[in-house]
C-alpha cells in the first residue's frame, strides 16, 4: 500500500487556521485546494422564464446552500412573501441552519432536515403528500428523485435559481497524479467528469460526501473508497481524517510485519 503523499479536496482555498491543515501537519501530507464550481445567480427575467410562480407551492426542497441564498434573494426582487404556512425540506441540518437566517423563527417548526439525501426525504414527503414540493436548485435536475416523487405519486415540480460553471484545475495542478480525491457535493464530481473525461483512477482513493454524491459518484464511474455522514463521522474534514489515521495504521502493522 502507497503511502499517502498529496490529496485534492474540491473546495475553495481555506484559509491557514483551517483545521485542514492541521490534518496536513499532523500526518505529514499535502493539501491542494481548488474550486470546480462556480455558481451565478439568475436574473429576475432569467428566472421568469421558466413560468414558475413560488407562491403556487406550500412546500419547498432545498439540497444546499446557494439555492437557499438565490432563492430568498429572487424571493425579495418579485416582492413576494412565502406563506407562513410554508413547509420547508433541508438536505442537512447545515442547510437549515442557513435557511434560518432567511425565515422568522416561528416558521422554523415547519423545517425538516433530519434527511442525508433527497432521496431520505420521500417517507417525509409521502405522510404529506397533498403538499405542493418545489425543489430549488441549479445545474443537474436530481433525476433519480423525481423518479421516486413520480412513483409515489406526489406533486413536485423544480425550479432553477441558479447556473453552474465548471471550474478546470489551476495550470499546477493539472498534472499532478493525487493520492486521494474529495468530493464535497454532486456537482464537484460532475465538474470533474466534465473537465476530465478520460481521467483513470487507478490506485487513487476517492472520498465524497452526501449519499447523493456517492450515487453520482458510482454511477460516473469512481470507485468510492468510503463516504459520509456515516455514523460519527459527520463531515467531509472528518471522514478525511478516519481515511489518513487508517492509512498510517495499516502502514505501520505492514512495517512491523516486513521488520
Amino acid at each position: 500500500m502507497k503511502k499517502v503523499r498529496s490529496i485534492f479536496i474540491a473546495l475553495p482555498p481555506q484559509p491557514p487556521d483551517s483545521p485542514y491543515y492541521e490534518l496536513a501537519r499532523t500526518w505529514k501530507v499535502d493539501l491542494y485546494f481548488a474550486n470546480l464550481v462556480e455558481t451565478q445567480g439568475m436574473t429576475l427575467a432569467e428566472f421568469r422564464e421558466q413560468e414558475i410562480s413560488p407562491l403556487d407551492y406550500n412546500a419547498f426542497i432545498f439540497a444546499g446552500r446557494q439555492a437557499v441564498e438565490h432563492f430568498f434573494r429572487l424571493i425579495r426582487e418579485m416582492r413576494l412573501e412565502v406563506s407562513s404556512e410554508s413547509r420547508f425540506l433541508c438536505v442537512g441540518e447545515a442547510v437549515a441552519q442557513h435557511l434560518f437566517q432567511y425565515i422568522p423563527g416561528s416558521m422554523r417548526r415547519r423545517t425538516y432536515a433530519q434527511a442525508r439525501s433527497l432521496d431520505d426525504l420521500i417517507p417525509y414527503m409521502r405522510k404529506h403528500a397533498g403538499l405542493r414540493y418545489l425543489y430549488v436548485g441549479g445545474g443537474v435536475a436530481p433525476l433519480q428523485f423525481f423518479e421516486q416523487a413520480a412513483q409515489h405519486r406526489l406533486h413536485v415540480q423544480s425550479v432553477r435559481v441558479y447556473h453552474v460553471r465548471y471550474l478546470p484545475l489551476p495550470e499546477p495542478l493539472r498534472r499532478k497524479r493525487f493520492s486521494v480525491l474529495c468530493f464535497p457535493s454532486v456537482t464537484s464530481v460532475m465538474a470533474w467528469k466534465h473537465l476530465y473525461p478520460r481521467y483513470q483512477q487507478r490506485e487513487t482513493a476517492v472520498l465524497v460526501f452526501g449519499q447523493d454524491t456517492l450515487r453520482i459518484a458510482q454511477a460516473e464511474g469512481f470507485q468510492v473508497t468510503d463516504y459520509a455522514p456515516k455514523g460519527e463521522i459527520t463531515s467531509l474534514l472528518g471522514l478525511l481524517g478516519q481515511y489518513l489515521r487508517a492509512q498510517s495504521e495499516q502502514n505501520s502493522s505492514r512495517k512491523r510485519y516486513n521488520d
